[in-house]
């Protein structure tokens, strides 16, 4: 069985459910999820995603249809789990090493 990892980057949590097991998608988190939940509830992988929008009661006509493509770009959908706590660049949890001077050796005088 393949899985597939949605996040759900919009504003509202969303219940849906397939083949007698509900999921739920709340905001800002990643569920994974079996392949064929994704292609019944988004339409993944599918280009027409006119029906699918429909289901969710995401629009109610054909006019409400770039509403409802706005709506849906807010998920994400991915075949590998997101990377957690992952730094924007790696320098920031570098910490310069302590540099020691030799004690001694040759004095200079400005004269």
């Amino acid at each position: 069985m393949i899985n597939i990892f949605v996040t759900n980057h919009s504003d509202k949590v969303l219940k849906d459910g397939y083949a007698g097991q509900f999921y739920t998608f709340g905001k800002g988190e990643t569920v994974e999820v079996p392949i064929e939940v994704a292609k019944h509830v988004f339409g993944y992988g599918d280009a027409n995603k006119e029906p699918y929008l429909a289901r969710l009661g995401w629009i109610k006509t054909a006019n409400d249809l770039d509403e409802g493509i706005d709506r849906m770009s807010k998920w994400k959908f991915s075949d590998q789990p997101p990377k957690k706590n992952d730094s924007l660049s790696p320098i920031v949890e570098r910490v310069p090493l302590e540099v020691v001077k030799p004690r001694g050796g040759k004095v200079l005088s400005v004269a």
